[in-house]
């Protein structure tokens, strides 16, 4: 067995943590912040024009980390993008000396696609995007390692955020991969635009038609119930007939989507045959003092009191999970609907039946009701049950 002195060892182990912390040292810089919050490195080495467009221009360059630089001028140690949700690292194609492509996941839509901007390699070796704001200042170009300063953001507060970064260049196959992976023009984005500006709409007939405004190129319009109602379009312009009373509607293109839920009172598309749920009450009462009574006398607490649904004994199943009461249409005697979403099948008094309805009751005076519909929605938008409701004051 082979001995080992304790001195020699402790000495080599010094040695190598002493040339780690130099190697780390040599990594990582210390950089300042001008007046404007603009970071940058005070020495970088000044690479000319001529030696920028020889080893950065006509190259790719993809990511291998980020660093942020925090307000001391301090490199942070860990990875800038690790854990970090919503946002990704860029890829850049410095396709001429004024044309520059960035390959980027835009997490709001989400989609992977390429902003094309003019850009300028100017002093400090600076590169700077449509005349506006500098988006590196590159430090160093080493065979096929690309280190810079980028600017990655703005803070809510509005601090901008730099990073020191290091890029990879990529070899020709890299690069046309990238482009195949990132295929979308990010600059001729357009917003998924419809005529219909809110989540409900409520109809009196069995037709509604609407217009697409504005789409990322060709669009569907599909119902999520397809037996709910059929859809037609022509051009830009869309027509539904209702075959069920309710529907809900989704428009979408490559990029985006829409969805909107389509309500009609007409009593023709009422559902049959699906009485499975009983609210709490069908009939209330209304007394002199303003107070709601149910059919026992009792006088409910107008603030806390709720109408809930419950299952009639027969259906208990799995039949329940598909038609879950989900949202509430009240449509009053007029045809006027109000939506609701239930929770876990129940609704508050005082929002089914606002302090201002039953003034307008009992000034109506006795004998007068208010009657409603209640027409039960599962959780596909889908009016699957209607019960009656009516108060009267007394």
């Amino acid at each position: 067995m082979k001995n080992f002195s304790l001195r020699g060892l402790s000495g080599a182990l010094l040695l190598l943590v002493t040339h780690a912390s130099c190697s780390n040292d040599d990594d990582f810089l210390t950089f300042k912040f001008n007046e404007n919050g603009e970071c940058y490195y005070p020495s970088a080495s000044v690479i000319s024009a001529e030696r920028f467009e020889e080893t950065v221009v006509g190259y790719g360059w993809k990511h291998v980390s980020t660093h942020e630089i925090g307000q001391d001028g301090e490199c942070m140690k860990e990875e800038y993008y690790a854990g970090l949700d919503g946002a990704s690292p860029s890829y850049y194609y410095f396709e001429s000396a004024a044309s520059l492509k960035t390959y980027m996941h835009v997490d709001a839509y989400p989609v992977n696609g390429f902003r094309t901007s003019a850009y300028k390699y100017i002093d400090a070796n600076r590169v700077v995007v449509n005349n506006q704001h500098m988006i590196l200042q590159i430090l160093s170009v080493d065979k096929d390692l690309l280190k810079a300063v980028e600017y990655l953001g703005v803070r809510a507060g509005g601090t901008k955020i730099y990073g020191y970064v290091t890029y990879k260049r990529m070899a020709e196959q890299e690069l046309a991969e990238c482009q195949k992976s990132y295929p979308v023009d990010l600059s001729d984005l357009k917003d998924l635009a419809i005529s219909v500006t809110g989540e409900s709409v409520f109809v009196n007939g069995k037709a509604f038609e609407f217009d697409v405004l504005e789409s990322n190129g060709a669009y569907i319009v599909k119902a999520l119930n397809e037996e709910t109602c059929s859809i037609t379009c022509n051009d830009n312009h869309v027509n539904v007939k209702l075959l069920k009373s309710s529907a809900t509607i989704t428009v979408s293109d490559i990029l985006k989507h829409r969805r909107f839920w389509l309500f009609s009172t007409d009593e023709e598309l009422e559902p049959t045959g699906t009485d499975i749920y009983d609210f709490t009450y069908t009939e209330l009462t209304l007394n002199e003092n303003k107070e709601l009574v149910a059919p026992d006398g009792y006088v409910l607490n107008y603030k806390s009191a709720r109408m809930e649904t419950k299952a009639r004994k027969e259906y208990y199943g799995s039949i329940l999970s598909h038609y879950n009461p989900s949202g509430l249409a009240v449509v009053d005697t007029g045809k006027q609907v109000r939506f609701f979403r239930l929770n876990r099948g129940e609704i508050y008094l005082n929002e089914l039946l606002p302090q201002t309805v039953l003034d307008e009751l009992a000034e109506a005076g006795k004998g007068h009701t208010i009657e409603y519909k209640l027409e039960l929605v599962n959780a596909a938008g889908v009016v699957f049950q209607v019960l009656p409701f009516k108060v009267v004051y007394k």
